[in-house]
């Protein structure tokens, strides 16, 4: 099988992940974290959705979770090859599971790319979950906790970690405050990658 990640390793147009478990904030903090510093906002599970024509829920209910995940892979890929293609400074929230998929971790720690781990408790990331909709792997609170403990290891290995239990302005000066990006100019923004 060919490697299919050599053509994203040398990226020059910055490119931020931010993961975490469902409801830690990834695309509500991706959002203002993009505004504030004047990039592109890119949602991975939007991309899928428009990708398959379905919503999340209905291709894990259609093609199962390795369908669903393989999808994921690719779009993740097309994703970082858009960023460097067209050269456009990128916030890029990951969908929940993206980055406990050993295959794409290793995708992005090939390509250079800063992962910010959203840190939340698991009570604040549950009670805010409760209140959503479209989420296929939220069946119940157990299950909820098994898999967040499942993941958790995961997302320990992300270059940076941050709280993500206040408000989304707070989260995004705590992003700002790691000093791997500043507002600016976008050929200044990444001062330091984490080694690969």
């Amino acid at each position: 099988m060919p490697n299919k990640t050599s053509h994203v390793s040398s990226i020059h147009a910055p490119i931020l992940c931010l993961a975490g478990f469902m409801g830690s904030g990834k695309s509500t903090v991706g959002t203002a974290l993009s505004s504030q510093l004047a990039w592109r906002f890119s949602d991975l599970d939007e991309r899928i959705e428009e990708a398959a024509g379905l919503g999340i829920p209905q291709i894990f209910e259609k093609f199962g979770e390795p369908a669903f995940r393989q999808l994921e892979h690719e779009q993740l890929q097309l994703a970082i090859a858009r960023v460097a293609e067209r050269n456009e400074p990128t916030v890029l929230a990951l969908g929940g599971g993206t980055y406990a998929q050993p295959a794409n971790a290793d995708l992005l720690r090939s390509a250079g790319i800063p992962v910010i781990w959203l840190d939340c408790p698991l009570e604040t990331l549950l009670h805010r979950c409760l209140t959503m909709t479209g989420r296929p792997l939220f069946r119940d609170e157990s299950s909820f906790r098994a898999l967040y403990q499942q993941r958790l290891p995961s997302y320990q290995q992300a270059a940076y970690r941050v709280d993500s239990s206040g408000e989304p302005s707070a989260v995004v000066a705590r992003i700002l405050g790691l000093g791997i990006v500043t507002p600016g100019n976008p050929e200044n923004l990444i001062l330091g990658r984490p080694p690969s």
